[in-house]
């Protein structure tokens, strides 16, 4: 299985100085032909990835093909602003917004040492995020309070289809206390441990619905092993790697 893009260009850049030049990743482009004997622009395709570890933060440009890399310090915060949810009614939306953007801030790749993850497009199949560095995706739940045996899951055919082709997510479950404005608890459930009888089909939803026919799943969550990622604090993510990498 070949590593994705931008895993192979971030461990390039971690080998160089703290600033350096686009020259000295193209020295490696016979390198990466090698393990992409079939792709016939590896210079655009350089690029294109150093592109995706700018917008990620994992370095800056500053221009005239020269680059740094990010010294940005991570700093977690448990607190949620709600007020970013305030053009919406339904609560489960408001907490899907709120809950993705501080995601965006606090939450970190298992998989790499990234301190990051991207949100996907709102129609992305069965995930919300993805490591820049790494490609892991995730998959994020929350709920006000603790969770139970069981939580809703994606559209079915699209659940059944990730599992069957090996590329379930990793879940991070989100308890959060919405008095306080805050997330309490977090943990991961390895997307692998996911299999088909855990998933139970839902109903199609009524005609008068707004997605009429859609139907989704609920995943049975319970004697699954976790790596806690929040416990209120944030946990050190080396630490949460390390349990990871052991599971």
């Amino acid at each position: 299985m070949r590593r994705p893009w931008k895993e192979l260009i971030a461990e390039i850049v971690e080998r160089l100085p703290q600033r350096f030049e686009l020259r000295d990743i193209l020295k490696y482009e016979p390198q990466l032909g090698i393990a992409y004997p079939d792709n016939k622009h590896i210079g655009a395709k350089i690029r294109q990835t150093l592109q995706l570890l700018r917008d990620h933060g994992s370095i800056v440009f500053e221009g005239h093909g020269k680059y740094a890399k990010s010294a940005t310090t991570v700093l977690y915060s448990p607190l949620i602003d709600f007020t970013l949810g305030a053009g919406f009614v339904a609560r489960t939306q408001i907490a899907r917004i709120v809950l993705e953007t501080w995601a965006e801030y606090n939450l970190f790749c298992l998989a790499c040492e990234s301190d990051r993850l991207i949100r996907l497009g709102a129609n992305t199949p069965v995930a919300d995020f993805e490591c820049g560095v790494c490609a892991s995706r995730y998959q994020l739940k929350g709920k006000d309070g603790r969770f139970g045996a069981v939580i809703p899951g994606a559209a079915y055919v699209p659940m059944i289809d990730a599992i069957r082709a090996d590329r379930c997510p990793t879940y991070i479950l989100l308890e959060y206390d919405r008095r306080f404005s805050t997330v309490v608890f977090g943990s991961a459930i390895r997307g692998s441990s996911i299999t088909e009888d855990r998933i139970v089909r839902r109903k199609p939803l009524k005609s008068t619905a707004k997605r009429a026919g859609w139907i989704g799943c609920n995943l049975r969550i319970e004697g699954l092993p976790r790596v806690a990622v929040v416990e209120p604090h944030i946990v050190e993510p080396s630490r949460a790697r390390s349990e990871w990498a052991s599971g």
